[in-house]
């Protein structure tokens, strides 16, 4: 009885309410919200139902993209399993434990936790980066979330310049030792922005 017990502590639901969209598996895209949250697994308040074994994608500003199959539904919404892994994991640990206490989490912690690498959404790092006359430039992602990223590029466009990157059109808000800081004015609707926002 210890281990599962152990699990269940690993595992242990933190309740808190966060906005999000999620992809359903016919493709279409719908606003949710959060009821609680573990390390394996989300609880989902939606009007849309889905039948248990549904695989969905999950879009969080705060916590960034995740994926799982639905696990149970209940009245209001549904529940998925998730696997995360390395120092996402922790990050996500982290959070979580400070949610738990009644912790405010500083904007500044809240920007770190809502930013993830490419390879943790499942994205690929390389892009390119178009300025608004039209000129384009490799780029690497270095980080992101929903309303911004953190972009390596050689040559820095000025502060203030509009650009787009995949689908996702901002300005630049500052420069960095390795590239551009780029803020998101446009967040696109489509549920392909869900699997490649970026690309």
């Amino acid at each position: 009885m210890q281990p599962e017990h152990d699990e269940r502590r690993r595992h242990e639901r933190v309740a808190f309410e966060e906005k999000g969209r999620f992809l359903a598996p016919d493709g279409s895209e719908h606003p949710c919200s959060i009821r609680d949250m573990s390390l394996g697994g989300i609880a989902i308040s939606s009007d849309v139902p889905l039948d248990v074994g549904a695989h969905i994608i999950v879009y969080l500003d705060e916590f960034g993209r995740f994926e799982g199959d639905v696990v149970r539904s209940f009245d209001g919404g549904f529940a998925i399993e998730t696997t995360i892994s390395g120092p996402r994991r922790e990050r996500l640990r982290q959070r979580l434990e400070a949610l738990a206490r009644g912790e405010k989490i500083e904007v500044s912690a809240r920007r770190a936790f809502a930013r993830y690498a490419p390879g943790e959404a499942g994205l690929e790092e390389s892009s390119v980066l178009t300025l608004a006359d039209g000129q384009t430039m490799p780029c690497r992602i270095i980080d992101m979330s929903l309303g911004g990223a953190q972009v390596a590029v050689e040559n820095r466009p000025p502060v203030g310049t509009d650009v787009s990157i995949g689908r996702m059109t901002g300005r630049v808000v500052r420069h960095t030792e390795e590239g551009v800081g780029l803020q998101f004015t446009e967040v696109p609707e489509r549920a392909t922005a869900f699997s490649r926002p970026f690309g």
